[in-house]
Protein backbone atom coordinates (compact mmCIF):
# COMPACT_ATOMS: atom_id res chain seq x y z
CA UNK A 1 0.00 0.00 0.00
CA UNK A 2 2.98 2.54 0.50
CA UNK A 3 4.26 2.06 -2.58
CA UNK A 4 1.30 2.34 -4.55
CA UNK A 5 1.00 5.78 -2.66
CA UNK A 6 4.57 7.01 -2.44
CA UNK A 7 6.37 4.79 -4.34
CA UNK A 8 10.16 5.56 -3.96
CA UNK A 9 11.54 6.85 -7.56
CA UNK A 10 14.75 6.42 -8.77
CA UNK A 11 15.81 9.98 -10.06
CA UNK A 12 19.31 10.08 -10.80
CA UNK A 13 21.48 7.46 -11.39
CA UNK A 14 25.78 7.34 -12.25
CA UNK A 15 27.86 4.76 -12.31
CA UNK A 16 31.19 4.13 -13.97
CA UNK A 17 32.82 0.68 -15.02
CA UNK A 18 36.18 -0.47 -16.64
CA UNK A 19 35.84 -0.19 -20.54
CA UNK A 20 37.93 -3.62 -20.68
CA UNK A 21 34.95 -6.00 -17.78
CA UNK A 22 32.82 -5.52 -21.35
CA UNK A 23 35.07 -8.58 -22.48
CA UNK A 24 32.29 -10.37 -19.82
CA UNK A 25 29.11 -9.43 -21.57
CA UNK A 26 29.18 -12.76 -23.74
CA UNK A 27 28.23 -14.47 -20.25
CA UNK A 28 25.05 -13.34 -19.60
CA UNK A 29 21.66 -15.01 -20.56
CA UNK A 30 20.51 -12.84 -23.57
CA UNK A 31 20.17 -15.48 -26.24
CA UNK A 32 17.66 -13.08 -28.44
CA UNK A 33 20.76 -11.51 -29.89
CA UNK A 34 24.92 -12.52 -30.03
CA UNK A 35 27.53 -10.30 -28.85
CA UNK A 36 30.72 -9.85 -30.99
CA UNK A 37 33.44 -12.09 -29.97
CA UNK A 38 36.30 -11.15 -28.94
CA UNK A 39 39.51 -11.27 -31.54
CA UNK A 40 42.05 -13.64 -31.00
CA UNK A 41 45.75 -12.38 -29.78
CA UNK A 42 47.63 -13.84 -33.26
CA UNK A 43 50.48 -11.62 -32.80
CA UNK A 44 51.57 -14.07 -30.38
CA UNK A 45 53.01 -16.20 -33.05
CA UNK A 46 54.61 -13.42 -35.15
CA UNK A 47 58.30 -13.93 -33.72
CA UNK A 48 59.79 -10.98 -35.45
CA UNK A 49 60.07 -8.10 -32.98
CA UNK A 50 58.92 -5.45 -35.39
CA UNK A 51 55.84 -7.26 -36.67
CA UNK A 52 55.06 -8.54 -33.48
CA UNK A 53 54.32 -4.77 -32.66
CA UNK A 54 52.42 -4.34 -35.50
CA UNK A 55 50.48 -7.19 -34.76
CA UNK A 56 50.06 -6.24 -31.11
CA UNK A 57 48.71 -2.64 -32.15
CA UNK A 58 46.38 -4.16 -35.02
CA UNK A 59 44.94 -6.61 -32.24
CA UNK A 60 44.51 -3.80 -29.57
CA UNK A 61 42.73 -1.97 -32.34
CA UNK A 62 40.54 -5.20 -32.59
CA UNK A 63 40.22 -5.23 -29.27
CA UNK A 64 39.00 -1.65 -29.02
CA UNK A 65 36.32 -1.89 -31.28
CA UNK A 66 34.64 -5.11 -30.42
CA UNK A 67 34.33 -3.50 -26.68
CA UNK A 68 33.02 -0.54 -28.10
CA UNK A 69 30.35 -2.51 -30.30
CA UNK A 70 28.93 -4.42 -26.85
CA UNK A 71 29.14 -0.92 -25.09
CA UNK A 72 26.51 0.11 -27.38
CA UNK A 73 24.94 -3.43 -27.40
CA UNK A 74 24.97 -2.89 -23.91
CA UNK A 75 23.19 0.33 -24.09
CA UNK A 76 20.36 -0.96 -26.23
CA UNK A 77 19.51 -4.30 -24.94
CA UNK A 78 20.46 -4.05 -21.29
CA UNK A 79 19.16 -0.57 -20.65
CA UNK A 80 17.21 0.27 -23.91
CA UNK A 81 19.00 3.57 -24.65
CA UNK A 82 20.73 4.38 -27.73
CA UNK A 83 24.01 6.98 -28.06
CA UNK A 84 24.46 10.11 -30.35
CA UNK A 85 27.80 10.84 -32.10
CA UNK A 86 30.85 11.71 -29.68
CA UNK A 87 30.36 15.66 -28.75
CA UNK A 88 34.05 16.28 -28.81
CA UNK A 89 34.07 17.29 -25.49
CA UNK A 90 34.61 16.55 -21.93
CA UNK A 91 32.56 15.40 -19.26
CA UNK A 92 33.83 14.99 -15.69
CA UNK A 93 37.25 14.18 -16.63
CA UNK A 94 36.82 12.35 -19.49
CA UNK A 95 38.36 13.21 -22.29
CA UNK A 96 35.43 12.90 -24.73
CA UNK A 97 31.43 12.66 -24.28
CA UNK A 98 27.99 11.39 -25.98
CA UNK A 99 25.00 12.12 -25.30
CA UNK A 100 22.44 9.04 -24.06
CA UNK A 101 18.98 8.66 -25.56
CA UNK A 102 15.69 6.96 -25.71
CA UNK A 103 15.48 3.81 -28.41
CA UNK A 104 13.51 6.13 -30.73
CA UNK A 105 16.62 9.00 -30.25
CA UNK A 106 14.73 11.56 -29.65
CA UNK A 107 14.49 11.90 -25.70
CA UNK A 108 17.72 13.47 -23.95
CA UNK A 109 18.40 10.81 -20.71
CA UNK A 110 21.54 10.99 -19.85
CA UNK A 111 25.58 11.28 -20.86
CA UNK A 112 28.51 9.24 -21.00
CA UNK A 113 31.97 10.28 -20.61
CA UNK A 114 34.87 8.45 -21.81
CA UNK A 115 38.89 8.32 -22.63
CA UNK A 116 41.20 9.12 -19.70
CA UNK A 117 40.21 8.11 -16.44
CA UNK A 118 42.21 4.80 -15.82
CA UNK A 119 40.19 3.55 -19.17
CA UNK A 120 36.49 3.70 -17.84
CA UNK A 121 33.35 4.42 -19.14
CA UNK A 122 30.66 6.70 -17.30
CA UNK A 123 27.60 6.77 -17.38
CA UNK A 124 24.84 9.38 -16.19
CA UNK A 125 21.07 9.00 -16.49
CA UNK A 126 18.75 12.32 -15.84
CA UNK A 127 15.23 11.78 -14.13
CA UNK A 128 13.98 11.15 -17.27
CA UNK A 129 16.96 8.96 -18.25
CA UNK A 130 15.85 7.06 -14.98
CA UNK A 131 12.12 6.60 -16.18
CA UNK A 132 13.05 5.32 -19.32
CA UNK A 133 15.52 2.70 -17.95
CA UNK A 134 12.95 1.46 -15.62
CA UNK A 135 10.27 0.60 -17.92
CA UNK A 136 12.98 -0.75 -20.15
CA UNK A 137 13.92 -3.23 -17.10
CA UNK A 138 14.14 -3.62 -13.17
CA UNK A 139 16.35 -2.18 -10.56
CA UNK A 140 17.27 -5.97 -9.23
CA UNK A 141 18.09 -6.74 -13.07
CA UNK A 142 20.32 -3.71 -13.19
CA UNK A 143 22.08 -4.40 -10.85
CA UNK A 144 22.49 -8.47 -11.39
CA UNK A 145 24.46 -6.59 -14.66
CA UNK A 146 26.51 -4.23 -12.84
CA UNK A 147 28.19 -6.54 -10.28
CA UNK A 148 28.10 -9.93 -12.09
CA UNK A 149 29.07 -8.52 -15.45
CA UNK A 150 30.90 -5.00 -15.10
CA UNK A 151 32.24 -5.52 -11.95
CA UNK A 152 30.67 -2.69 -10.48
CA UNK A 153 30.29 -2.16 -6.71
CA UNK A 154 29.65 1.29 -5.74
CA UNK A 155 27.19 4.10 -7.64
CA UNK A 156 28.81 7.78 -7.98
CA UNK A 157 25.22 8.97 -6.85
CA UNK A 158 21.96 7.79 -6.75
CA UNK A 159 19.06 10.15 -6.21
CA UNK A 160 16.41 8.56 -4.75
CA UNK A 161 12.78 10.61 -4.06
CA UNK A 162 9.29 10.64 -2.61
CA UNK A 163 6.59 12.62 -3.70
CA UNK A 164 3.55 13.49 -1.39
CA UNK A 165 0.57 14.80 -2.77
CA UNK A 166 -0.84 15.15 1.02
CA UNK A 167 0.55 17.82 2.54
CA UNK A 168 2.17 15.87 5.50
CA UNK A 169 5.78 15.70 4.09
CA UNK A 170 6.50 19.59 3.24
CA UNK A 171 8.95 21.41 4.32
CA UNK A 172 7.42 22.55 7.40
CA UNK A 173 7.52 19.35 8.45
CA UNK A 174 11.38 18.81 6.94
CA UNK A 175 12.19 21.79 8.94
CA UNK A 176 10.42 20.06 12.68
CA UNK A 177 12.69 16.87 11.84
CA UNK A 178 15.85 18.48 11.16
CA UNK A 179 15.08 20.51 14.76
CA UNK A 180 14.58 17.10 16.09
CA UNK A 181 17.53 15.71 14.91
CA UNK A 182 15.71 13.33 12.11
CA UNK A 183 18.20 13.88 9.63
CA UNK A 184 21.41 12.62 11.19
CA UNK A 185 22.68 9.48 10.02
CA UNK A 186 25.14 8.82 12.98
CA UNK A 187 24.89 9.89 16.66
CA UNK A 188 28.33 10.97 16.67
CA UNK A 189 29.58 14.28 15.32
CA UNK A 190 27.57 17.05 14.08
CA UNK A 191 24.07 16.97 12.09
CA UNK A 192 23.62 18.43 9.06
CA UNK A 193 22.59 22.11 8.47
CA UNK A 194 19.46 23.08 7.29
CA UNK A 195 18.93 26.30 4.64
CA UNK A 196 15.19 27.17 4.38
CA UNK A 197 14.55 28.42 0.86
CA UNK A 198 11.54 30.43 -0.03
CA UNK A 199 11.63 33.03 -2.21
CA UNK A 200 8.32 35.79 -2.97
CA UNK A 201 6.93 37.44 -5.72
CA UNK A 202 5.65 41.36 -5.76
CA UNK A 203 2.25 40.47 -4.56
CA UNK A 204 3.49 38.27 -1.49
CA UNK A 205 2.92 34.41 -3.88
CA UNK A 206 5.38 31.89 -3.14
CA UNK A 207 7.24 31.59 -6.08
CA UNK A 208 9.97 28.97 -4.87
CA UNK A 209 9.73 26.79 -1.75
CA UNK A 210 12.47 24.47 -0.43
CA UNK A 211 14.50 23.41 2.56
CA UNK A 212 18.06 21.85 1.71
CA UNK A 213 19.44 19.72 4.74
CA UNK A 214 22.87 19.00 4.55
CA UNK A 215 25.56 20.03 1.28
CA UNK A 216 26.38 19.54 -2.14
CA UNK A 217 29.58 18.35 -0.77
CA UNK A 218 27.85 15.64 1.34
CA UNK A 219 27.46 11.82 1.66
CA UNK A 220 23.98 12.54 2.13
CA UNK A 221 22.14 15.53 0.49
CA UNK A 222 18.33 15.99 1.41
CA UNK A 223 15.71 18.25 -0.58
CA UNK A 224 12.67 18.69 -0.24
CA UNK A 225 10.56 21.39 -2.35
CA UNK A 226 7.64 22.02 -3.61
CA UNK A 227 7.21 20.60 -6.94
CA UNK A 228 3.93 22.01 -7.86
CA UNK A 229 5.97 25.32 -8.50
CA UNK A 230 9.06 24.05 -9.57
CA UNK A 231 7.01 22.59 -12.41
CA UNK A 232 5.07 25.93 -13.15
CA UNK A 233 1.71 24.89 -12.11
CA UNK A 234 0.68 27.31 -9.07
CA UNK A 235 -2.90 27.62 -11.13
CA UNK A 236 -3.60 24.54 -10.46
CA UNK A 237 -5.32 23.20 -6.93
CA UNK A 238 -3.11 20.36 -5.87
CA UNK A 239 -0.75 19.75 -3.40
CA UNK A 240 2.60 18.04 -4.66
CA UNK A 241 5.78 18.06 -2.44
CA UNK A 242 9.26 15.88 -3.36
CA UNK A 243 10.83 14.95 -0.82
CA UNK A 244 14.67 14.02 -2.68
CA UNK A 245 18.11 12.58 -1.25
CA UNK A 246 21.22 12.59 -2.75
CA UNK A 247 23.73 9.80 -2.32
CA UNK A 248 26.96 9.79 -3.01
CA UNK A 249 29.35 7.14 -3.31
CA UNK A 250 26.61 4.32 -2.35
CA UNK A 251 27.13 0.94 -2.50
CA UNK A 252 25.35 -0.39 -5.29
CA UNK A 253 23.16 -2.55 -3.48
CA UNK A 254 20.87 0.11 -2.85
CA UNK A 255 19.43 -0.95 -6.45
CA UNK A 256 18.06 -4.16 -5.16
CA UNK A 257 15.63 -2.36 -2.88
CA UNK A 258 15.27 1.52 -3.38
CA UNK A 259 12.39 1.99 -0.76
CA UNK A 260 14.31 -0.10 1.71
CA UNK A 261 17.51 1.61 1.16
CA UNK A 262 15.18 5.12 1.35
CA UNK A 263 13.97 4.10 4.80
CA UNK A 264 17.11 2.74 6.08
CA UNK A 265 18.80 6.40 5.49
CA UNK A 266 17.39 7.93 9.01
CA UNK A 267 14.56 8.70 10.71
CA UNK A 268 12.91 11.32 8.70
CA UNK A 269 12.83 8.66 5.80
CA UNK A 270 12.00 6.20 8.06
CA UNK A 271 8.60 8.24 8.58
CA UNK A 272 7.99 8.99 5.05
CA UNK A 273 8.63 5.26 3.64
CA UNK A 274 7.33 2.62 6.38
CA UNK A 275 9.14 -0.02 4.14
CA UNK A 276 11.60 -2.03 6.72
CA UNK A 277 14.83 0.03 6.16
CA UNK A 278 18.30 -1.55 5.41
CA UNK A 279 21.40 0.90 6.47
CA UNK A 280 23.23 1.35 3.48
CA UNK A 281 25.80 1.76 6.73
CA UNK A 282 25.24 -1.24 7.14
CA UNK A 283 25.11 -3.04 3.53
CA UNK A 284 28.40 -1.11 3.24
CA UNK A 285 30.11 -2.95 6.15
CA UNK A 286 28.85 -6.01 5.41
CA UNK A 287 30.35 -6.15 1.58
CA UNK A 288 33.96 -5.10 3.57
CA UNK A 289 33.24 -8.16 5.58
CA UNK A 290 32.53 -10.22 3.16
CA UNK A 291 35.52 -8.74 1.19
CA UNK A 292 37.87 -9.67 4.64
CA UNK A 293 36.51 -13.49 4.29
CA UNK A 294 37.18 -13.67 0.57
CA UNK A 295 40.84 -12.38 1.30
CA UNK A 296 41.27 -15.09 4.09
CA UNK A 297 39.73 -17.95 2.40
CA UNK A 298 42.36 -17.24 -0.62
CA UNK A 299 45.15 -17.04 1.85
CA UNK A 300 44.39 -20.01 3.60
CA UNK A 301 43.42 -21.93 0.12
CA UNK A 302 45.76 -20.77 -2.16
CA UNK A 303 48.25 -17.97 -0.69
CA UNK A 304 51.27 -20.86 -1.57
CA UNK A 305 50.39 -21.55 -4.84
CA UNK A 306 49.68 -17.66 -5.61
CA UNK A 307 53.19 -16.91 -3.61
CA UNK A 308 55.12 -19.35 -6.31
CA UNK A 309 52.78 -17.60 -9.35
CA UNK A 310 54.55 -14.43 -8.15
CA UNK A 311 57.97 -15.49 -7.51
CA UNK A 312 57.82 -17.32 -11.19
CA UNK A 313 57.26 -13.78 -12.48
CA UNK A 314 60.18 -12.30 -10.83
CA UNK A 315 57.61 -10.59 -8.73
CA UNK A 316 55.51 -8.32 -11.38
CA UNK A 317 52.02 -8.63 -9.84
CA UNK A 318 50.54 -7.64 -12.72
CA UNK A 319 51.90 -10.39 -15.21
CA UNK A 320 50.68 -13.04 -12.39
CA UNK A 321 47.12 -11.52 -11.69
CA UNK A 322 46.45 -10.86 -15.35
CA UNK A 323 47.23 -14.85 -16.16
CA UNK A 324 45.29 -15.79 -12.91
CA UNK A 325 42.28 -13.54 -13.54
CA UNK A 326 41.63 -14.18 -17.54
CA UNK A 327 38.53 -15.33 -18.70
CA UNK A 328 38.22 -19.09 -17.57
CA UNK A 329 37.20 -20.03 -21.69
CA UNK A 330 40.63 -18.71 -23.22
CA UNK A 331 43.39 -21.35 -22.53
CA UNK A 332 45.11 -18.87 -19.80
CA UNK A 333 48.51 -20.89 -20.57
CA UNK A 334 48.82 -19.25 -24.03
CA UNK A 335 48.26 -16.06 -22.76
CA UNK A 336 50.66 -13.20 -23.89
CA UNK A 337 53.70 -14.46 -24.42
CA UNK A 338 54.26 -16.12 -20.69
CA UNK A 339 55.28 -19.76 -22.36
CA UNK A 340 53.54 -23.06 -20.37
CA UNK A 341 53.38 -22.27 -16.69
CA UNK A 342 53.55 -25.26 -14.03
CA UNK A 343 53.66 -24.37 -10.73
CA UNK A 344 56.32 -26.78 -9.28
CA UNK A 345 59.38 -24.90 -7.97
CA UNK A 346 61.74 -27.11 -10.06
CA UNK A 347 60.18 -25.63 -13.30
CA UNK A 348 61.55 -22.15 -12.26
CA UNK A 349 64.36 -22.25 -15.11
CA UNK A 350 62.73 -24.12 -17.46
CA UNK A 351 60.10 -21.18 -17.36
CA UNK A 352 62.96 -17.98 -17.16
CA UNK A 353 64.43 -19.29 -20.06
CA UNK A 354 61.09 -19.10 -21.61
CA UNK A 355 60.23 -15.82 -20.18
CA UNK A 356 63.39 -14.50 -21.68
CA UNK A 357 63.14 -16.10 -25.50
Amino acid sequence: MAEQERPVLVDHLAFSFKFTELRHCHKADLSSFAWQKMPKATYQTVTNPQQRAIALERYQNAVREVLTDRLATFLFHVMGMTLSPMRGRGLHGYEDSAVILDKTGSVECGLMGVGGNNETVFIQLSGRGCKYLLEHTTTFRLHWWLTKILHVFTLSRLDLAVDDFSGCFDCKYAETAWREGAFRTSQRGMGPKVNPHVVYAANGDVLEEATIVGSRQSAVYWRVYNKKLEQGLNKLDITWYRNEVELKKCNVDALLDPAAAFAGICAFSASIEPTQGVSIKRVTKDACLDLLGRIRWTRRQCGKALSDVVRMFNGDTSKAFGLLSAPLDLDVFELEDYGKLALPETYQNIINIALEN
